[in-house]
């Protein structure tokens, strides 16, 4: 009797630490939060997520992001193709990052894949630290690795590469980059793609 007792009340507590836990899912490749409670109403599925637990549609360096414009036609490709970490300022005009700083050089290529220019001149685009820290893009200077990329107007057909570079402390951890373009915010993984 005292068994059949001891685990009713086993399984009871079971339930309902079930009822009111809350998952975590933290992946080892990027700072990402999945947080999920239990609640009587109904609510969409998570997002599918890869073999290594990432959001399906995570973009990671090499990969290419379509975003329209606001008109019909416009339309642009956005590709990261690499970062160099740290970057190092060249030329006459160089300076060293400020104390307790290093700079970051993000690879970015934009082409107009549509039938009209596409504004990109109105962009912003910052990296994020493993402490979910923004850091804004800063430098304008060419890098060793390249030329500074200009956000102007890219004329239907046309490409256009260069560096985003980012002073960031020289601790931080940087793990993802951002851009918005409109109303569109795009974001990679600033790692290589896991095996596919």
């Amino acid at each position: 009797m005292r068994r059949h007792i001891t685990s009713a009340l086993l399984a009871s507590a079971l339930v309902m630490g079930t009822a009111t836990a809350c998952q975590t899912i933290w992946s080892d490749q990027d700072a990402t939060t999945t947080r999920g409670e239990r609640d009587p109403a109904p609510r969409a599925a998570p997002p599918a997520t890869d073999a290594k637990g990432n959001p399906a549609g995570t973009s990671w360096i090499g990969d290419s992001v379509n975003i329209g414009g606001r008109a019909f036609g416009e339309h642009l490709r956005i590709s990261v193709l690499g970062f160099v970490d740290p970057a190092v300022a060249t030329g006459k005009a160089a300076k060293e990052p400020a104390a307790g700083n290093r700079r970051l050089g993000v690879d970015v290529t934009l082409a107009n894949v549509g039938g009209k220019p596409y504004d990109a001149s109105k962009a912003t685009a910052w990296v994020v630290d493993d402490q979910g820290k923004r850091h804004a893009a800063s430098v304008t200077e060419r890098i060793t690795t390249g030329i500074p990329l200009k956000w102007n107007t890219v004329a239907a057909g046309e490409q256009t590469q260069g560096w985003l570079v980012f002073e960031v402390p020289e601790n931080a951890r940087i793990t993802q980059f951002f851009c918005t373009l409109g109303t569109t915010t795009v974001s990679w993984q600033l790692h290589f793609p896991p095996s596919r």
